[in-house]
């Protein structure tokens, strides 16, 4: 039973990892983002009956940060930073007789 749950987790490990090879989200980034999301989430279900606006706002907001933290890539994120311009490197050579 140990081997199945084992290569079920390595399998769901090796998916998270490559989802996130173009991600612009780090690993700890990622964690707190999910643990936060989690936290929206659950206070937005316990008021969700009391004031169902304020939850559906807290339910929309920790969804994204779990999608955040699930998918590794932020286009808020994108958006905010610079883009940096690619380098290009062209080389002159002189010979000379």
């Amino acid at each position: 039973m140990s081997g199945i749950l084992n290569f079920a987790i390595d399998k769901v490990k090796t998916k998270l990892e490559e989802s996130c090879e173009y991600g612009n989200v780090g690993t700890s980034e990622r964690i707190l983002s999910v643990i936060a999301g989690g936290f929206i989430v659950g206070m937005g279900a316990r008021k969700l009956l009391k004031n169902p606006i304020t939850a559906f706002s807290g339910i929309t907001l920790g969804g994204a940060l779990i999608l955040r933290g699930v998918t590794g890539s932020c286009p808020i994120k994108e958006a905010i930073e610079e883009k940096k311009p690619e380098a290009t490197v062209i080389e002159h050579r002189y010979f000379v007789k």
